[in-house]
């Protein structure tokens, strides 16, 4: 292999012992199967092993090399993460389509009932003329599957539409993802299948009953007698109940989603999150290197310092919630680490004024100083996790840890202790980490500056202006504040937590509405016996009670069946949580009384309408 040639320059990454990061794309030689090609690379990669140099890693870190293998995957699905980072959510998502369909299934098989049973008549009068049960089934059935079609169609109309808005919702900050989220045919076929099965599924019962109709005892039925049939009626009740219990499911994770965002968006990460305009520098790329590199940095601060608003300013390799941070193995003075004990530390190149502009409080000792020169003995500030892991019962101002090996090794003296930060996720527990001064030594480089200020976003032109009066070649690249960078880590839980919330409240409203259906459906029923209740002299009251009592118990059936589900289902996404735990009793109460209100609202309407039937009226209709 040839070195890799950048701009006419043999960058030599190829050869380089310390470059460890590839992505390899091959194709297999004809004839040769995944089985055969794979064996081979996991020799070649025992030997690349065995080549390296692996004394700075632990003998379980060694181990766990040694004992890994090659795995080869299809080069069709790509060498992005996005599979990994969205495949779990995007399961749990499904999952909850599925389960929105069902209530809405439910909800149409409701309906469907109700019809038939105001149609008894109608189909006794056909079966008494000679039409035979197959017909009348199949021409319910043709009716519910052209409904079912209706709705699949619109749903690739919505699906059209809503395509991109996912998107936007899955991509990260202003970077757009590239994929192609419009329906195609495989997807219009899974439409078209999945509409063909609920129509069946959910309109074959409906259309069984109204076969199984008796004409001689339908014939003589009139308003005064018509009543649905107590199978009917039961399998209706059964239905409303699926849905709350499926709503209660539904409604519980997206509850918990929701509170994991909010608590992500607003817990103590160690840091300050506004107030922070984030922005790289790369000088090296134009000649900067050593002291003129230094002093780059040094004027840039100073100069930056003076604009107005500002309040601090720093710089250095790696910024909160930025994966730019690297985990190295230390060596502490006066710890004795077990066997195989993992010793790594994260190790970040900080510059002046870094904890004041990140307001990470100062727990004891120092911050680093101009007297922390290339001449003076190397200095180090940890982080409060580092001082309880390796100090433990001790102080560790004054304590020391190296780093490196021969000719490499560095040895820093720690004069201050600062409190934890997360560096590559909100999520992470409290990593020990070590701060180097990056102005000791020879550790500057392409850096990161941070900018506290009173209203961050809006300096950008004038740090531009700096750059260019600097050198005009210097250009900040990828400006954000730090609020920004923050929340693009979250757009993940943001895209779970809205989803979520609104398939729990499509499915709420859907249940709400069959509630209401069989409800209303009850009192349209009992029209005559509300009548002669209200003219024996019952009050408003206690026929708003008899309705409500009905709806409510239904309801109480319903979380009932559906705490168990809820429960089972939290534990599918107790990995997507923080913060809380899967059995969290705010949320769930707050579903719960989500889930009554919701039911009150749907069984008080008809229940009202009820309290309005005129005795009169009711018992001269025919």
């Amino acid at each position: 292999m040839q070195p890799l040639v950048n701009g006419g320059c043999e960058c030599g990454l190829l050869t380089s012992p310390d470059f460890q990061w590839w992505t390899l794309v091959g194709r297999l030689k004809p004839g040769v199967s995944k089985d055969l090609a794979r064996a081979d690379l996991d020799v070649l990669f025992q030997q690349t092993l065995r080549n390296r140099d692996l004394s700075r890693r632990s003998e379980q870190e060694r181990h766990d090399l040694f004992t890994q293998h090659v795995e080869l995957l299809p080069a069709a699905r790509g060498t992005d993460n996005l599979r990994r980072e969205l495949s779990s959510p995007l399961v749990l998502l499904m999952g909850m389509v599925i389960l929105v369909l069902g209530v809405a299934c439910a909800n149409v098989a409701n309906l469907l009932l109700a019809r038939v049973s105001a149609r008894h008549k109608e189909i006794s009068v056909r079966l008494a003329l000679g039409g035979s049960r197959r017909s009348v089934v199949q021409q319910l059935l043709v009716e519910s599957a052209t409904l079912a079609l209706s709705g699949g169609v619109l749903g690739v109309l919505f699906a059209y539409w809503g395509g991109p808005v996912l998107l936007a919702m899955m991509s990260k900050g202003q970077n757009q993802l590239a994929l192609n989220v419009h329906p195609d045919p495989l997807v219009l076929a899974f439409t078209l299948s999945i509409s063909l099965a609920t129509a069946l599924g959910f309109g074959l019962a409906p259309a069984l009953t109204a076969a199984r109709t008796g004409m001689g005892a339908s014939l003589q039925i009139t308003s005064r007698t018509a009543t649905a049939p107590r199978t009917a009626r039961n399998f209706g009740r059964a239905l409303v109940v699926a849905q709350l219990a499926l709503s209660l499911v539904l409604a519980l994770n997206a509850g918990l989603m929701a509170r994991t965002l909010h608590y992500l968006e607003t817990f103590n990460p160690g840091f300050t999150r506004q107030g922070v305009l984030l922005f790289g520098l790369a000088p090296t790329r134009i000649g900067y290197r050593g002291e003129r590199l230094a002093q780059l940095y040094r004027e840039l601060r100073e100069v930056l310092s003076e604009i107005h608003g500002v309040r601090s300013v720093t710089f250095s390799r790696g910024m909160p919630i930025s994966h730019r941070s690297s985990s190295e193995p230390i060596t502490v003075e006066g710890y004795a680490p077990r066997p195989n004990e993992n010793i790594e530390v994260y190790l970040n190149s900080v510059g002046p004024a870094f904890f004041e502009t990140m307001q990470i409080p100062l727990l004891a000792g120092r911050d680093f100083s101009p007297e922390d020169n290339s001449g003076s003995p190397q200095v180090a500030i940890i982080s409060e996790a580092m001082a309880r892991r390796y100090f433990s019962g001790r102080s560790a101002l004054g304590g020391r840890f190296a780093w490196g090996e021969g000719k490499a090794r560095q040895v820093f003296e720690i004069v201050g202790i600062v409190g934890d930060a997360k560096y590559h996720s909100l999520r992470e527990d409290p990593r020990p980490t070590a701060y180097l001064y990056a102005l000791q030594g020879e550790r500057l480089g392409d850096e990161n500056f941070g900018v506290h200020a009173s209203n961050p976003a809006s300096l950008l032109p004038q740090i531009r202006s700096v750059m260019h009066t600097f050198d005009s070649r210097l250009v900040p690249w990828e400006p954000r504040t730090l609020e920004e960078q923050v929340d693009e880590s979250l757009y993940q839980e943001k895209l779970v937590s809205k989803l979520s919330s609104f398939f729990g409240v499509l499915a709420l409203l859907l249940a709400g509405l069959g509630l209401y259906g069989i409800t209303a459906y009850m009192v349209a029923r009992r029209t005559n016996e509300i009548g002669i209740r209200i003219a024996l002299g019952a009050d408003n009251n206690r026929i708003l009670g008899m309705v409500l009592r009905e709806a409510l118990m239904l309801a109480a059936a319903g979380v009932v069946v559906g705490l168990p589900c809820a429960w089972a289902s939290t534990r599918l996404i107790a990995a997507l949580l923080y913060g809380l735990k899967a059995t969290d009793p705010i949320t769930l109460s707050g579903t719960v009384m989500l889930m009554a209100a919701v039911t009150f609202i749907a069984g008080y309407l008809p229940a009202l309408r009820a309290t309005k039937v005129d005795p009169i009226v009711a018992l001269r209709y025919e």
